[in-house]
């Protein structure tokens, strides 16, 4: 996740998604792990007196993904933003796993990679299948794990994207169940609960 592609419709399909599997499985605690990559800094604006750098408080506002508090606050769910950035993988998801397994009762664990699930090497834009069974293995019973994916540049993503996901090691595949929108067409949300 990248400071700025917080708040686009994506955004909006991915809590929506959130929140509707929340209050369908009566979970009040979401586990936002961000894979947090913090963006570059931003270009300052050119005025007839020289250079300006955008004000604080403008970037806070449109690119704070601690923002997310406020959808919290209004659906009545615990939201926990964990944003470590996301540079050693295997010990950003030990970190991760030891988060949730400290979580008392269901939670749902959101993974929010740039680009989604990459079966084998994964860059820091993606979550790998691995990972995605170290996570899974950590959950409580009742708990859910669910993973954000943008569409590949190649024909067949939408099923490629759900078998990397479905074939974690450990993974119920045939409870896998994915959700869309017509409101971005490229994204896909799969989730699973741990029984």
């Amino acid at each position: 996740m990248r400071d700025q592609w917080y708040g686009d419709d994506r955004d909006v399909l991915k809590w929506s998604t959130l929140v509707h599997l929340a209050r369908r499985e009566s979970v009040t605690g979401i586990l936002h792990v961000a894979m947090y990559r913090p963006s570059q800094p931003i270009a300052p604006l050119a005025t007839a007196f020289g250079a300006v750098a955008p004000p604080d408080e403008v970037l806070r506002h449109f690119r704070d993904v601690d923002d997310i508090q406020r959808l919290a606050t209004a659906t009545g769910l615990e939201v926990d933003v964990f944003k470590s950035p996301f540079t050693d993988r295997v010990a950003y998801f030990g970190e991760v796993c030891g988060l949730v397994r400290a979580r008392s009762g269901r939670v749902i664990v959101f993974l929010d990679p740039d680009i989604g699930i990459e079966a084998e090497q994964g860059g820091p834009e993606h979550v790998t299948s691995a990972d995605i069974a170290r996570v899974f293995e950590a959950l409580r019973p009742g708990g859910l794990l669910v993973c954000y994916q943008h569409a590949r540049r190649q024909k067949g993503w939408r099923g490629r994207a759900r078998r990397a996901f479905a074939n974690a090691p450990g993974m119920p595949s045939f409870d896998v169940e994915v959700v869309e929108s017509e409101l971005v067409r490229d994204v896909l949300m799969f989730s699973v609960k741990k029984v």
